[in-house]
């Protein structure tokens, strides 16, 4: 038995989710719609969907997505069933770096290959699946606002008690691709702040590199180059990179600082 938790603010998304979902789950289920034309954060909005719903397994469910599988619903609950499991995803990432990042930070870490059921930390919030117990112990974090980050932040305080995997016997279609503002970016470093980087056992300081070296790039997109900023950013910077590694953190640093130069002039 699945409630189905959806925020929504397109009626036709809503309304073409909930047919598919009807014509495809396979078990019993409810479907329960938020409406939300951004009057709620997407965490507000899904946790008051769990306080509406009555079934032991919950997903958290985008409006503009269609299964592709027939008779999902099984597969689902049978997922969860291990009180171990934390959340299930259809999309995920093996690797936490120091510097703020969504849940995807490099096509090498990305969750991926044969296995039905494979471990994850950070899961795509497309399709986030948690039974209700587990979820009643952790809750979308409400001080995080908009529609980012809710996800990768519950997955990662998932993945400090549990195990999160990505499934393939589940496939679904999804119809838009993120955007990612500046809201995305002060809701990552919020997290990173909030939860650390201390998930996995492998240290690779190509990916802390190249997940800073991002990072750094898409923070000087919204806030200028200064001292503070400068505090600021280097307080995610990775122990261990290198020699070449530090110098060409240093150099992008110095690209931004001839740019406000010229800018000045």
């Amino acid at each position: 038995m699945i409630s189905i938790i959806i925020s929504y603010y397109d009626r036709e998304n809503f309304g073409n989710v909930s047919a598919n979902i009807t014509e495809t789950c396979g078990e019993i289920f409810e479907i329960i719609g938020v409406y939300n034309p951004g009057k709620y954060s997407i965490g507000e909005a899904y946790n008051s969907g769990r306080n509406q719903s009555q079934y032991p397994f919950l997903l958290f469910l985008h409006d503009d997505v269609r299964f592709l599988t027939k008779n999902w619903g099984s597969r689902f609950t049978a997922h969860l069933k291990d009180e171990n499991t934390g959340i299930i995803g259809i999309s995920g990432s093996n690797y936490v770096p120091v510097a703020p990042s969504g849940w995807f930070v490099a096509p090498e870490t990305k969750v991926q290959g044969n296995k039905i059921k494979s471990e994850a930390l950070a899961l795509d919030g497309v399709f986030l699946g948690i039974t209700a117990k587990n979820f009643d112990k952790l809750a979308f974090d409400e001080n995080i606002p908009g529609f980012h980050g809710y996800d990768t932040d519950l997955s990662l305080r998932a993945a400090k008690l549990l195990t999160n995997f990505v499934v393939t016997d589940i496939k679904i279609e999804h119809f838009s691709s993120g955007n990612p503002d500046k809201l995305w970016l002060d809701n990552n470093i919020y997290i990173r702040k909030k939860v650390g980087s201390n998930f996995q056992n492998l240290y690779d300081k190509t990916l802390e590199k190249t997940a800073l070296l991002k990072f750094i790039s898409y923070y000087y997109k919204f806030y200028p180059f200064n001292l503070k900023s400068i505090k600021e950013t280097l307080q995610f910077l990775p122990k261990n990179l290198g020699l070449s590694g530090y110098l060409e953190i240093m150099l992008l640093y110095l690209s931004f600082f001839k740019l406000k130069i010229k800018e000045t002039l």
